[in-house]
Order: C-alpha cells, then sequence, then structure tokens
C-alpha cells in the first residue's frame, strides 16, 4: 500500500440502525449479515427486503457495503448461500466476506462481486496471503493473534490487500478454529451461534473458579501509524452484537485518529469504550505479548456475555416492533404465558406449584428482571406485562421459560423472515444442479463395519511404534519435524505415513515446514494439509496432499473444489450432525474420511499460561472438562472425555475412510474400548 494512502474504516452494522449510525459518524465502509448464514446469527441482521435501501444510504455517502456470508455451510444450504450471493450482485454490494471453499468455487460466476477472506479462514502467514491470491481474494482479514512484525510479512504479498481488527472483543482460540462451544450444547462459533463458553468461569482441578479462558478487549488506537507502515490497508472495529450508540461513538474516535492523529481526548473517550463489557483493554499479540491477556477486569460480564452484550444503556431506544413481547397472567389454576413477536403470538400453560418456606423463588416481575439483560435469538425484551407482579413461582421455571421464548423467538423468525426468493444465473444453477446429485459410482461407498482404516497419532515415534503393532493400518502422523525423518531409518512398507502440517503456523515456521516438506518430497511422503498457508506451501513444492480437520468442511461442493486444488481426500468436520454428514456423502466427488474416535482440539491458542495450567483439567459448570497440553507451540485444549461414533455410525453412513485420532489420548497401546454411554458430539443431535 502506499503510504500516502489512506486507510480505510471498517465499521460493523448489527441492524439497519447501527448502519446509519456508523455511516453518519463518518465510517468508510460498514460489514453486516443477512438473518442466516453470517458469523453473528444472534445480531438484529439484515432482510432481504430492506438491503437494497440500506446498501442505497452507503453508497449515498461515498462508502462501501460488505456482505458477511462467513461460515462453514451445509450440503442443503449451498442453494440459500448462492441466493446470497445473487441478491449481494443485484444490491450492488462492493464485497463478500467468505469463509467456505464452496464460495471460492462461485467466484468466476460473480465478476461484479469482490471477494475477501474472513478472519475465520484463519489466514495467519503471507503463505495464506499468497493462497488468496491463488484463490481469487482480494482481502484478507488476518488472523487476530499475529503481531506487528507478522502483519508486516503478511501486507507485503503484492495483489492482496490486508485489513486487521483494531477495537473489541477477542476470541480466546485461534480464528475460526474453535469447536468448544458446539462441544458442549452444539451451537458452533464456526456457523454463526457461538454461546461463548470461554467467557464462564472455570475451575482448575480442585481450585476456586475463575475466568481464565475470557480475553481483554482489544484497542490499538495508539498502533494505528504502525499498521500504516506495515502496509495494512483497513481497519476494523468489532462488535456487530453492540449497540448503534457504542458503534457510533467508536467509529468516531478511530475516524478522528486516521485523519488527524491520537490526542488525550481521543484516549480518554477510547476508554470510555470499554465501558460497554467491564473487561480491560490490551494490545495484544501486536507487540507480541503472550501472557496476562485473560482474567476478571471490571465489573464482571455475563458468561454469554459476546452473545447478549450487556446494552444497558440502550434498551430503551430498542423499537417494540425490533423485540419481543412477554404476558403472564394466571389462567385455570394455571400460568398462561404469551410470547409475541413479530405480528406472532403462542401462548404456553405452566402449572402453578406451591413454594415451601425455604424454596428458591421468582416472582412475576423477577421475570422480567431476569430476560431483560439477555439477547435471545437475536432480539430483546421490549414489551413485558404480569397480572400479578408479586405472585412467586418457583425458580426453575426460568430455564423453561427460557426454553420455549428461544424455540419460539426461532420459528417465528423464519416465519416472518422467508429465505431469499431470487433466480440464480444460469451458470450459479448448473453447479448447484451438480453439487445435489448422488455419485452413483462415487468414491464413498464403504460402511463401517468396526474397522479403522486410518489412525492418527501425535509424534514420530508415537506413529512408528503403532505401525509396528499394527502392520498395514492407515497413519496420519502430526506434530513432526524434518528432523524426526531424517534420523529415523523405520520401514514403513504399505502404505506409507501423511505428514500432517500444522493446522496453525506463522510466519518465523515457514522456514522449517519447507524443510519438512524437502524431506518428506524425498521421501515420497505425502502431506496433509490443515489451512490455506498450508496448501500453498504443499503446492508450492509439488507434494501430493490431502486436506485434513483444519480444513473439513460441511458440503459436497467444498469438497470438490478441495478436490480441484489437489487435495486427495477431504475430511467431514467433526461438528458434522449425522443428517448433514449423510447429505454430502454420497454426492462428494472426492473421497471423503470421517472420524469416529477422538479427543479434538476444542480450542487452540497463542496466549501462555503459567506453567503449573498445563496438564490440568479445566471444568465448567456444566460439567464439561478439558485438557491444557502444548502442542504446535500453542496452547491446546482437548475434551477429558473423547467422542465415540463407532456403534452409530454401522450401516449409517457410507464414506471412503473411517479414522480414529488418538493425538489426545495418553495410552495408545491400549486399543480404543467401547463405553455404555458415549459421547457422540453433534451426530446424534442437530448442529446450529
Amino acid at each position: 500500500m502506499n503510504e500516502n494512502t489512506k486507510m480505510e474504516l471498517l465499521a460493523p452494522a448489527g441492524g439497519p440502525r447501527a448502519l446509519k449510525a456508523a455511516i453518519d459518524a463518518g465510517a468508510d465502509a460498514v460489514y453486516f449479515g443477512l438473518k442466516e448464514l453470517n458469523a453473528r446469527r444472534g445480531a438484529e441482521n439484515f432482510t432481504q427486503e430492506n438491503l437494497v435501501d440500506n446498501i442505497q444510504y452507503v453508497h449515498e455517502r461515498k462508502a462501501k457495503a460488505y456482505l458477511t456470508l462467513n461460515i462453514d455451510i451445509s450440503q442443503r444450504e449451498l442453494g440459500e448461500a448462492a441466493r446470497h450471493l445473487e441478491l449481494a450482485r443485484q444490491c450492488k454490494v462492493d464485497a463478500v466476506l467468505i469463509k467456505d471453499p464452496a464460495l471460492l468455487k462461485m467466484i468466476p460466476c460473480y465478476p461484479e462481486l469482490e471477494f475477501h477472506f474472513s478472519t475465520q479462514a484463519g489466514i495467519s502467514s503471507s503463505a495464506g496471503v499468497m493462497a488468496a491470491r491463488d484463490l481469487g481474494i482480494r482481502r484478507v482479514v488476518l488472523a487476530r493473534e499475529l503481531s506487528l512484525d507478522e502483519i508486516r510479512a503478511a501486507s507485503s504479498v503484492e495483489g492482496v490487500d490486508t485489513e486487521v481488527f483494531v477495537q473489541g472483543a477477542l476470541c480466546f482460540s485461534v480464528s475460526g478454529r474453535c469447536l468448544l462451544s458446539s462441544w458442549i450444547g452444539g451451537r458452533s462459533g464456526n456457523r454463526g451461534l457461538c454461546a461463548s463458553p470461554c467467557r464462564f468461569e472455570w475451575k482448575i482441578g480442585d481450585s476456586g473458579a475463575g475466568r481464565f479462558l475470557s480475553m481483554h478487549d482489544l484497542s490499538l488506537l495508539e498502533k494505528l501509524d504502525d499498521l500504516k507502515q506495515a502496509g495494512v490497508r483497513a481497519l476494523k472495529i468489532e462488535g456487530r452484537l453492540k449497540s448503534p450508540d457504542w458503534v457510533s461513538k467508536a467509529v468516531q474516535v478511530y475516524r478522528r485518529a486516521i485523519d488527524s492523529g491520537v490526542d488525550e481526548e481521543l484516549r480518554k473517550e477510547v476508554i470510555a469504550l470499554g465501558e460497554y463489557t467491564g473487561r480491560k483493554f490490551t494490545d495484544a499479540y501486536l507487540g507480541s505479548c503472550r501472557s496476562g491477556l485473560t482474567g476478571e477486569s471490571g465489573r464482571i460480564a455475563k458468561p454469554d456475555e459476546d452473545q447478549a452484550e450487556a446494552i444497558e444503556d440502550n434498551k430503551q431506544s430498542v423499537p417494540e416492533e425490533e423485540g419481543y413481547g412477554i404476558e403472564l397472567k394466571s389462567e385455570g389454576g394455571k400460568l398462561a404465558c404469551v410470547f409475541t413477536s413479530g405480528g406472532i403470538s403462542k401462548k404456553y400453560l405452566y402449572p402453578v406449584s406451591l413454594v415451601g418456606p425455604h424454596g428458591k423463588t421468582v416472582s412475576l416481575a423477577g421475570i422480567s428482571e431476569a430476560f431483560s439483560e439477555e439477547l435471545i435469538q437475536g432480539q430483546f425484551l421490549s414489551k413485558f406485562t404480569a397480572d400479578n407482579p408479586e405472585m412467586l413461582m418457583t425458580r426453575n421455571i426460568l430455564k423453561k421459560i427460557r426454553e420455549d421464548l428461544s424455540s419460539f423467538l426461532h420459528l417465528a423468525k423464519k416465519k416472518t423472515d422467508d429465505k431469499i426468493k431470487i433466480k440464480l444465473p444460469v451458470d450459479v444453477q448448473q453447479i448447484l444442479d451438480l453439487a445435489k446429485t448422488d455419485l452413483v459410482a462415487g468414491p464413498n461407498r464403504k460402511q463401517f463395519n468396526g474397522t479403522l482404516d486410518l489412525v492418527r497419532i501425535r509424534g514420530y515415534g508415537n506413529a512408528c511404534e503403532f505401525r509396528r503393532k499394527n502392520p498395514g493400518c492407515g497413519i496420519i502422523a502430526d506434530d513432526i519435524s524434518a528432523a524426526d525423518l531424517r534420523v529415523s531409518d523405520f520401514n514403513w512398507g504399505n502404505p506409507p505415513p501423511v505428514i500432517a502440517l500444522p493446522p496453525v503456523f506463522y510466519e518465523n515456521d515457514i522456514s522449517q515446514l519447507k524443510t519438512l516438506l524437502e524431506t518428506c518430497k524425498a521421501k515420497k511422503f505425502t502431506l496433509e494439509v490443515n489451512s490455506w498457508d498450508g496448501w500453498f506451501l504443499a503446492k508450492d513444492a509439488g507434494l501430493k496432499f490431502n486436506a485434513g480437520p483444519g480444513l473439513a468442511i460441511l458440503n459436497s461442493m467444498a469438497a470438490g473444489f478441495l478436490h480441484d486444488k489437489g487435495c486427495g481426500s477431504v475430511v467431514i468436520s467433526s461438528e458434522a450432525d449425522s443428517q448433514q454428514a449423510r447429505e454430502m456423502a454420497p454426492k462428494s466427488p472426492v473421497p471423503l474420511i470421517l472420524y469416529v474416535y477422538g479427543r479434538p482440539v476444542l480450542m487452540m491458542s497463542r496466549v501462555e499460561f503459567p506453567q503449573e495450567f498445563y496438564g490440568r483439567i479445566f471444568r465448567e459448570r456444566r460439567n464439561c472438562s478439558m485438557k491444557l497440553e502444548k502442542e504446535w507451540n500453542l496452547s491446546v485444549f482437548r475434551p477429558d472425555l473423547p467422542f465415540d461414533l463407532r456403534n452409530n455410525t454401522k450401516g449409517n453412513i457410507a464414506v471412503a475412510d473411517f479414522a480414529a485420532d488418538l493425538s489426545g489420548e495418553l495410552k495408545i497401546e491400549d486399543g480404543l474400548p467401547y463405553t455404555d454411554e458415549p459421547k457422540t458430539f453433534n451426530y446424534l443431535r442437530k448442529l446450529r
């Protein structure tokens, strides 16, 4: 970027009011989502009906509009994703932020649109930016964990702009790699429904609970000149779940800082922005800081704060038609609860239980208080009435009302927010039709008979030992160095091992990885790539490679695109439910691998903990437990107990290979014993 080029200021627009607030405050561009298929599905978002007027508002003020389509897309969502793109084209959206490889396949169909890689794509080095360039991406939102030097290296790649976050919440896990919310309750952060369990209190062993995983908030006001010198093209403010008032204030601060520099008044104003969450500010990884980035600060934030983002100051500004209503009244000896939203209403009846003298109770008025600070299905409580506010109920009624309310609002949203209705271009429809077709002689016809085809092992010595005891079993060796391969004289025979590249690596790792690739090429080993950064290195080195769990997918079009880009096989996402897996497998033109056992990485982070934390078990209130270890020079959490689908996949799904991930196992020689009630991740429930 030319040093005289002014950096673009990009603001969040969680809904129409936030969009107007951002533009009026001086944003150069806004980013926003429709009701589905974006990484902030809990926000108000936009509809097909109001999108045109809002984009016109942006363009009339010489600003740009960017649509987010940045989640993992399931097989049955492919048509909806294509209609998002067509709507974006017709509404003259300036760019679309994407993650899923299926959308990369559609880029040639939409020459009018500019495509950007979302931070969810996990681009963490110059190799990833070069991959983006080869894939037709014009801008990359860099991973939020990069140092200034790493940002400089990534921004030096010609032909691709870079964008970085400068203000707002930080995830504990590296960008686009978190499974924790999905593991706990099926709400996937990779599909826009993160429940923010990293904000919960966790216990380490028998110690007291603390918010050990809750990141401080990012603020880079003092670093704007450094970012410009590093070649960054755009500065991004996080906050599609925040209020229009907060967005306006944040944009004003950074607008003035970009135009006129930072002064003492701006420093005070940016500190005031932090009062919204009560968390400390940090410049985090920009200065290569790794420790002291998490924990309590200010007021105690709600566990689901980043889903509900304490909007106390703005609750009264929410129009009634944009929220939901609750009416409580006695009816025939029961409590009648009427929910309303978008002109739709539904009545629920609850038994009135006798309350003992020492029972935990809540008044009907207290129910209003309990819901007044919660964002449920992207809506606020805007109207509440009770015919007897002092009436006491047992406190467990709150959970039941919350569950029924969430279900009602979800269904009401589906009724009022119909799927996008728009005719697709012929070439796009042809691509979709092909992706919907079951392949009679496709590569995914093997059913599980109890025998594993592939086993994933961490450490080269462990991999050799496992093969020695299990000749003929396919091995994927993880966390391997070139030195491991050079000093070993182990005779692998057939099949040779597949050497896995790490799911995340950074600029200083590239040299060592290139040496590993040269060694693999000499030994004729196949690679497994787990990021677009790794894909570029493997392609550039001329090796054979497969796509691993780091590039796992939920639809056959994504699988086909990865195959077109050189991947010999592709992994079905471990987040997938059984219906999603069964829908995509027969349509995939490339061999698919399904992991039926393992302790998947729930979170990986550059955050450094005190040494005594490693090897310990972290537990939260729902009794989820996970162990902290060091892998790939990152802090990695794996679940204490594995998932096991072996009893559930027999005769249930056909793929090319069934695999087990033993990377998190302590005693791999003990085999894989069956348990009576194994955890099945999302396979037997619905992934949301």
